[in-house]
């Protein structure tokens, strides 16, 4: 099955960046890329302090601004 996206992290910006923005984003993906952000973030403060459900929704928004409107809205 060919892959649908990319998400990697962007080491200049703290922040992440889609590749193939041609390509769809299934949901299942779209939430694996917001995991993977979330991670990220709390990886970036040690997994010290913070909240994890803050660490999603931030993650959660970045990924839509990343993605086009209409593969995340419900």
């Amino acid at each position: 099955m060919a892959k649908t996206g990319s998400f990697r992290k962007d080491p200049n910006k703290g922040t992440a960046a889609v590749t193939d923005r041609g390509q769809p984003v299934s949901s299942n993906e779209r939430q694996r890329m917001i995991a993977e952000a979330a991670y990220f973030r709390a990886m970036q403060r040690g997994f010290n302090g913070g909240d994890p459900v803050d660490d999603w929704l931030v993650a959660e928004r970045e990924v839509n601004r990343l993605l086009p409107a209409r593969q995340h809205q419900k």
